[in-house]
């Protein structure tokens, strides 16, 4: 994991202990952390799992201790843990970054992401992901060994953004994929129509996953800092302005605040966590709090 440029090592250290609670009963159980709607046992046989205390004994596959001298509990298809997906937009607006920050908002997301699966396997939750621009980009189906981390970061490192944002077709492949209740997260700067990506996130929603929209932002768009005469460049579209920045900045912020509030709105409407996110913090510190607030409800 340490070869990756989307987990460091230390920062990695510091999620060391940390867990994500679900908080609604979902379609899956993992021994002391998730409600499930289930009860005993199925006959159809899931994978294994390293034994830990409070397992049933009598599922110990011995087999897997004579060959690897560690103890293994067989789990079956409903006992399967909690299942998570991330979905990442990769259109060209993720690609800015200020030089202040020295990340583009699609490597914070990226970072993001990786660090939140780190967490979730890291107590034998599966984690999936899949990616959209103006079409559904890559899917990688949930797992839930610890090793799969490695092909979440090899799938995100291969990506460079482009296009422009349509995230509906995509929710239709998460939808088909996810059909047990669990757990969905969302990274994007959500620079389209709120109305209509939160009409498509409340139909996912109302299927009874429990979501959390994380709003990545780069400082320039924030504060709009700009002093000197400037070309902008639509970074999902061919559009150019030649501007005198301090005679539109007002105006700016302005509309960039309403559109924020109203991103924030639908998302309070459709009952999903709404984390803002200012690429200044550092990804993990973001994290931290983030499952603060969430394991409190």
């Amino acid at each position: 994991m340490s070869q990756s440029r989307l987990l460091d090592p230390r920062a990695l250290a510091r999620l060391k202990g940390l867990s994500l609670r679900c908080q609604r009963v979902v379609d899956g159980l993992v021994q002391g952390l998730h409600r499930s709607p289930h009860h005993g046992s199925s006959i159809e046989f899931s994978d294994h799992k390293e034994y830990s205390p409070g397992d049933d004994v009598r599922t110990l596959d011995w087999k897997a201790y004579a060959r690897f001298d560690k103890y293994y509990v067989k789990r079956y298809e409903h006992e399967s843990n909690l299942s998570a997906w991330s979905i990442l937009d990769t259109s060209g607006s993720m690609g800015y970054g200020s030089e202040r920050v020295g990340l583009t908002k699609f490597e914070y997301a990226s970072i993001l992401a990786i660090s939140l699966a780190y967490v979730l396997l890291k107590q034998q939750d599966a984690t999936g992901l899949v990616t959209y621009s103006d079409q559904t980009g890559e899917t990688l189906l949930p797992a839930a060994r610890l090793s799969h981390v490695h092909h979440l970061c090899a799938m995100l490192e291969g990506i460079e953004p482009s296009g422009g944002t349509h995230l509906e077709s995509t929710l239709r492949v998460v939808g088909e994929q996810a059909r047990k209740r669990g757990l969905v997260f969302v990274f994007s700067d959500f620079l389209s129509d709120p109305e209509a990506d939160f009409a498509s996130l409340r139909r996912l929603a109302g299927r009874g996953h429990q979501m959390a929209v994380f709003h990545i932002l780069d400082p320039d768009e924030l504060d709009f800092p700009f002093t000197e005469m400037a070309l902008f460049e639509g970074m999902e579209s061919k559009n150019r302005l030649l501007a005198e920045p301090r005679l539109i900045r007002n105006a700016y912020l302005k509309r960039f605040r309403a559109h924020l509030a109203e991103v924030k709105r639908q998302c309070l409407l459709g009952h999903m966590h709404y984390v803002r996110v200012d690429t200044r913090v550092p990804p993990q510190e973001l994290l931290i709090a983030f499952l603060s607030r969430w394991n409190r409800g």
